[in-house]
């Protein structure tokens, strides 16, 4: 995957993390595997979230569709098609987080969550050793992309709120 458009950061995410066409076609490859493991991966995310004294109060009430959504997300990761419409998808989760005002330390959380779940799933599923290890680090670097691209909302918001462009907040972010 290479990214050579009009996002100058964009593209050296991806150029930087090693994120490729590889990456997309393995990740589609394993999809069928994956899938039927998904919804219980779901439920045990949403478990975690409820046992959390902060995050429980943000899906109280919601769950049955938190799920679904998380649901559609985890079936796009491994859609292997991550061009302009997925990248939008992941910058529109971001907005909506921040809109509903969850905190930024729960996305991390549940990128974190993922991180961890994720490639005993694979590894599980995936019998050749060598692609499962390929799909792992693909998964990886692929959640990496998505907690970027929602994370850039957050710093989108609070430039927005300050009234600082994205020049100034990098030399603020990058002073001693």
């Amino acid at each position: 995957m290479r990214i050579e458009d009009k996002d100058a950061n964009l593209s050296t995410f991806c150029n930087v993390s090693g994120l490729c066409a590889d990456d997309q076609a393995i990740l589609a490859r394993i999809a069928p595997l994956v899938f039927p493991s998904l919804p219980a991966l779901t439920n045990r995310f949403y478990e975690e979230l409820a046992n959390d004294q902060q995050t429980s109060l943000f899906i109280e009430g919601k769950i049955d569709a938190l799920k679904k959504t998380h649901m559609a997300w985890m079936q796009d990761l491994f859609s292997g098609d991550y061009g302009e419409a997925f990248l939008i998808r992941q910058e529109k989760i971001g907005h909506v987080h921040v809109a509903v005002k969850i905190p930024p330390v729960f996305v991390a959380a549940s990128m974190s969550f993922l991180r961890g779940a994720l490639p005993a799933i694979i590894a599980e599923l995936v019998a050749d050793k060598n692609e499962a290890a390929h799909a792992t680090s693909a998964i990886l670097r692929l959640l990496d992309l998505c907690q970027y691209l929602i994370d850039r909302s957050y710093t989108q918001t609070m430039m927005d709120n300050l009234g600082i462009s994205p020049a100034l907040l990098n030399r603020l972010m990058t002073t001693k």
